[in-house]
This record gives C-alpha cells, sequence and structure tokens, in this order.
C-alpha cells in the first residue's frame, strides 16, 4: 500500500494483487504436453495427474477440454501424424510417392518411438490421419493400382516405418558387450564395442529396404503389362 497526496492530504492506494500467469489450456497445449511426457518417460507415464501437473493446472481442469485417455490417444495421434509431410505427393508418381512417403513416416515415429506401441493397435479417429492416408492412396488409385493391392503397400510401409523406428530406439538397451562376451557372442561383442552408429545404420538399412520395397511392386507392375 502506497500513501498519495490530494490537496496536502495523503489518501491511500491500495494495488491490485495480480493471479499467477497460467498456461492457456487448448486441446493443442494438452496434446503437446502429453506427448512431451511420453517422449520422456514412456507411455504409462502419462496420467490426468501428471498431465495436469505439467501443465500446472488442477486434474478436473482438463476435462473441460477432453473426455479422457481415449481422447488423449486420438489427439496425440494426430500431434504425430502432422509431421508426416503429404502435400508433395500429388505431384508424384508412385514410386516417388512411396518413398517420400515412407522415408516422412519414418522419421516422424522416429521422433517419438514410445508412442508406436499404442497407436499401432489403435482405431482412427482423427481428420488428420484419414487426409494422411487420403492421400497417399490417391497417388496409388490414380497410377492405377487397385484396392487390394493399394492397402497392400500401406500395410507393408506401414511396418517397414514402423519397425525401423522401434529398432532405432531399442537396440541400443537391448545389447551389452560384456554379456554378449559372456554367452558365448565374442564377435556381437566386439561389434557392440566399436559403438557403430546404429542411427546410421538403421536409417540406411531402412532406405534399401524401401528401395527394395518399391522394387518388388515395380516388377510386379512390369509382369502385368507383359
Amino acid at each position: 500500500m502506497s500513501e498519495e497526496k490530494t490537496g496536502g492530504e495523503s489518501t491511500p492506494v491500495r494495488h491490485k494483487r495480480g493471479r499467477p500467469s497460467q498456461a492457456k489450456l487448448t486441446e493443442e497445449t494438452i496434446a503437446e504436453a502429453a506427448l512431451e511426457l511420453i517422449d520422456e518417460k514412456g507411455w504409462s507415464a502419462l496420467t490426468m495427474n501428471a498431465l495436469a501437473s505439467k501443465l500446472h493446472v488442477r486434474a478436473p481442469s482438463l476435462y473441460h477440454y477432453i473426455d479422457g485417455q481415449n481422447d488423449l490417444i486420438h489427439l496425440i495421434r494426430r500431434q504425430v501424424v502432422r509431421k508426416i509431410e503429404t502435400a508433395q505427393l500429388a505431384n508424384m508418381n508412385w514410386e516417388d510417392a512411396i518413398l517420400s512417403f515412407g522415408m516422412s513416416y519414418y522419421r516422424a515415429f522416429l521422433q517419438h518411438t514410445n508412442t508406436i506401441g499404442i497407436l499401432s493397435v489403435t482405431p482412427i479417429r482423427d481428420p488428420d490421419t484419414f487426409q494422411m492416408y487420403e492421400a497417399f492412396l490417391s497417388v496409388l488409385d490414380r497410377e492405377g493400382w487397385n484396392a487390394e493391392r493399394s492397402i497392400e503397400i500401406l500395410v507393408g510401409l506401414e511396418y517397414l516405418a514402423l519397425g525401423s523406428a522401434y529398432e532405432q530406439s531399442a537396440s541400443e538397451i537391448m545389447l551389452d558387450a560384456e554379456l554378449a562376451e559372456a554367452n558365448g557372442a565374442p564377435v556381437l561383442a566386439k561389434f557392440v564395442r566399436a559403438r557403430i552408429n546404429k542411427e546410421k545404420v538403421v536409417e540406411d538399412t531402412f532406405t534399401q529396404l524401401l528401395a527394395d520395397f518399391v522394387a518388388m511392386f515395380r516388377i510386379e507392375r512390369e509382369r502385368e503389362r507383359s
């Protein structure tokens, strides 16, 4: 409290106490915080209380924006899928589209490998994911691939991308040089100790598998036309 003089008299002046600032809650901010929590600690750490704590709010506040864990799953999928580039696909042939979409898919999930286990077994509900698939499958449809083969291409591509992304995150944890040596695998132990750049190995392997995947369908198409 301070004093202000008016006509020779001092009048107390009251200053309003401001509320502590708080981040504005939206579906977007909730989804971003949830994804960060999963990236840092794994899906099991994603509870409503933990999410509220990260956002500096009380857990009941979250329910004004989401219904619970199921809503979170769809919002988190949307956040990951938005990193998969599809705008360029409309101007590509089917081979280039598979290579471009596959690499972008792989790199998006590589950033968020802790989401793979849940998202790969949860039915899709968000518009962004439907539109992502639509953009890719529209190329295959335009290029003359039938429905059955198009879905096979899509599913195969997802297996390659998700499996490679998961392998890159898990391989370092799974292999221990000393344990390999103790269990009669000296060559494996030697290679693990060499600290080969596994990120480059996995990405190079994925790139080669992706090229082989395209070649397999190219051969099939050439046989059909011959």
